[in-house]
């Protein structure tokens, strides 16, 4: 028994000394393997909790430092009511709003009046008859060109749509461009196309700015270059005469500002829109959305290209009749093609930079249209193929 025993204990005892080998590092695996897991949740949890902030600060930054600025633009221009005139407390401020707005279209009025009192076509410059074929009337200068066409049908047109714009704005109080841009940023998916999409909104801008800037500078230089003479004033004295160049200068660059800010309105809607569907096209691919997803985003992004073709397109058409009308009239008239009986000559460099300022703010919309087409077609493309 007892050698039995002997023989048994050696075996019980090198299995009992391998069961607690084999069991001892048991905890710590299952340990490491836990601590893994744990370490990966916290990473990828600090990792959306970074990809949301950054969202956030996107949002925050281009609501700071775009749509406010933009906003306030509107309020000065008129076209959106300002935070004074959304409050109920002081009727006086309310007051002080609609003042402005009427102030804005007294400006806007008075610089037509004053484009046609001095002769000044925003395509040409100041344009006069030469007085050695016409007889001049009371010794005032007398226009060249057709009055209706040179001057009330463009006037009349611009303010169509400055009033189009400012029911559009300020009556219905659209927040187009802001819930586009959030969407936008949104579904971009990630810190570069957000980054990206600021960069191509700040590029728009920019360029509107220096449209805005060169064409004044051009109207200042035709403004300076040159004799003017005020019809119905031909006589008045060199102060008032200054004042008057003063206000064609400020309400000419109001004109300009209305028109850049429209434009730029819809060239960024219009870029968001592509960079809207471009993102969602990439995440179909991708497999990051599901197809029901996708398609109520795409129910979503029809709604806000209705409202780009149908409610701010108009403006932009209005705009367009009127800009490309001067393009055509100042290169035929910087091609020597309609130079008769009139004394006014182009001036070297500047006449060319209003012509070709003309004519970009007549390609920007096209450019942004054909961009916009491409990429509504490969929506288009993929929405057709099947699951």
């Amino acid at each position: 028994m007892t050698e039995e025993k002997l023989q048994r204990n050696p075996e019980e005892m090198f299995e009992g000394e391998n069961a607690e080998v084999d069991s001892a590092p048991e905890p710590s695996i299952t340990t490491t393997k836990s601590d893994e897991s744990n370490s990966e949740f916290v990473q990828i949890t600090e990792s959306l909790h970074e990809e949301s902030l950054s969202t956030s600060a996107v949002l925050h930054y281009c609501q700071s430092k775009i749509l406010r600025p933009y906003s306030r633009l509107l309020c000065v221009m008129g076209l959106r009511p300002s935070p004074i005139e959304n409050t109920d407390h002081c009727v006086v401020l309310t007051c002080c709003g609609y003042v402005h707005l009427a102030l804005v279209l007294v400006l806007m009025c008075v610089g037509y009046i004053l484009q046609y009192m001095s002769c000044f076509r925003r395509d040409r410059g100041f344009d006069y008859k030469n007085q050695t074929n016409v007889e001049a009337i009371g010794h005032e200068y007398i226009c060249y060109g057709n009055t209706a066409f040179s001057y009330i049908v463009p006037s009349l047109l611009h303010l169509l749509a400055y009033i189009y714009a400012l029911y559009l704005f300020r009556i219905n109080e659209n927040e187009q461009l802001q819930s586009l841009m959030e969407r936008a940023l949104l579904v971009s998916g990630g810190l570069v196309a957000q980054h990206r999409i600021v960069r191509t909104l700040w590029l728009s801008i920019g360029l509107s700015i220096v449209w805005v800037s060169a064409s004044v500078f051009t109207v200042s230089a035709m403004v300076a270059n040159g004799t003017i003479v005020f019809r119905w004033l031909p006589h008045s004295s060199s102060g008032m005469t200054t004042l008057l160049k003063g206000l064609l200068v400020l309400s000419t660059l109001w004109h300009d500002m209305v028109q850049a800010t429209l434009i730029t309105s819809y060239c960024l809607q219009s870029q968001l829109l592509s960079l809207h569907v471009q993102s969602l096209r990439k995440k179909l691919l991708q497999y990051v959305i599901s197809h029901g997803d996708w398609m109520r985003e795409i129910g979503e992004f029809r709604k806000l290209l209705k409202y780009l073709n149908e409610d701010l397109s108009p403006i932009i058409c209005i705009l367009l009749i009127v800009n490309i009308s001067f393009s055509a009239s100042g290169i035929a008239w910087l091609l020597k093609f309609d130079v008769v009986d009139t004394e006014t000559e182009p001036i070297n460099g500047i006449s060319v930079l209003n012509t070709l300022l003309w004519v970009l703010i007549v390609v920007a919309p096209f450019i942004q249209v054909s961009h916009f087409a491409s990429f509504t077609s490969r929506e288009k493309s993929i929405q057709e193929t099947p699951e």
